[in-house]
């Protein structure tokens, strides 16, 4: 048997596990951000482009998850 060696090839049974739905698509998108980074036969435009969409996406997942709690307790961000 093959071993796998790209990031997409070790977690897609972890993401294949999971219920189809926005976070299977969400964490698929993130892991094909991570693949494209980790690749050295992917041009380096292409790569800047994937950290982007990887740090834009965590950034915005986490930024409005922190706006929620703020929210919730009657704060302002």
């Amino acid at each position: 048997m093959k071993q796998p060696t790209t990031f997409l090839e070790r977690v897609r049974p972890a993401i294949d596990a999971l219920p189809n739905g926005p976070d299977k698509d969400t964490l698929l998108a993130l892991a094909e951000s991570q693949d494209a980074i980790e690749r050295d036969d992917v041009h380096p435009k292409q790569r800047a482009l994937a950290m982007r969409r990887l740090r834009n996406g965590a950034v915005t997942t986490a930024e409005k998850t922190r706006l929620a709690q703020a929210r919730g307790r009657g704060k302002k961000p």
